[in-house]
């Protein structure tokens, strides 16, 4: 497969996800869906439960 024929995430709306910086997706790659003509991220992993595991951690230090 050439460059030509990729595609790139240029925005990410998902303002709860942990792979979203700053409006950019930093997940290395993404899985989506599609239902009907809506597109669906099935990466998306929420901040919260990112946030949960830092914390059990701190805890344990």
């Amino acid at each position: 497969m050439d460059n030509d024929s990729q595609s790139m995430v240029s925005r990410c709306d998902a303002t709860t996800c942990r792979f979203n910086d700053d409006m950019n997706c930093t997940a290395g790659q993404i899985e989506v869906s599609l239902s009907g003509q809506t597109a669906h991220c099935l990466t998306f992993a929420p901040t919260e439960s990112m946030s949960d595991t830092q914390s059990v951690s701190a805890d344990n230090h």
